[in-house]
C-alpha cells in the first residue's frame, strides 16, 4: 500500500508581509536563472518594496511543507507578479495561483517580457490574450500585456 506525502502537496493561502523574504527569494532566483534579465535592485530594497505591495494589494502564496514555492499578487485588475520556484513549474502552481487571483474578477491584466517564453505560452493557455506591446524603459525590453476577461461577462 502507497501512501502521499501530504507534506508535498502544495497548500495555497493568503500572503503575509512574513512571506515577503521567501517571495523576494523566488523573483531573484528566477531573475539569475534568466540570462536577459536586467540586474534586479538590492536585496533590501526589493524587500521593502514588495513588503509595500503585501500590504496593499492581494497576495496569494504556494506552500510545501514550510517552504514557499511560488506567488501572485494582484491590485484591482492587474497581476504585478506570478513567479514559481524552478523545481516547480509544469506542476499546475502557477494555474492554481493564477486561477485564485481571476477568481473574483470580471478581467485582468498581466505584462509578460517577449523573451520570456515559457510564461507567454503559459498565459496564451490560460486563456489571456495580448492587447498591447511596449518598450519597458528601466530595462529596454519588449513587455506586452495580456488581459483574461471572464466568460460569463461576455
Amino acid at each position: 500500500m502507497c501512501c502521499i506525502d501530504i507534506s508535498m502537496t502544495p497548500h495555497f493561502r493568503s500572503g503575509q508581509t512574513t512571506d515577503v523574504v521567501a517571495c523576494v527569494d523566488i523573483l531573484r532566483d528566477w531573475a539569475e536563472e534568466t540570462p536577459w534579465m536586467a540586474e534586479l535592485d538590492e536585496r533590501g530594497s526589493m524587500q521593502a518594496f514588495w513588503r509595500d505591495i503585501f500590504e496593499t494589494d492581494k497576495v496569494w502564496v504556494a506552500q510545501t511543507g514550510s517552504r514557499i514555492v511560488g506567488f501572485c499578487t494582484r491590485d484591482d485588475d492587474n497581476i504585478g507578479a506570478l513567479y514559481v520556484i524552478a523545481g516547480e513549474r509544469s506542476t499546475g502552481i502557477g494555474k492554481r495561483l493564477l486561477d485564485l487571483a481571476k477568481a473574483d474578477c470580471d478581467w485582468i491584466t498581466v505584462w509578460a517580457y517577449e523573451k520570456n517564453k515559457d510564461a507567454l505560452r503559459f498565459y496564451h493557455r490560460e486563456g489571456l490574450v495580448e492587447v498591447n506591446r511596449e518598450i519597458e524603459v528601466e530595462s529596454n525590453l519588449m513587455n506586452i500585456e495580456h488581459r483574461w476577461t471572464n466568460p460569463d461577462q461576455i
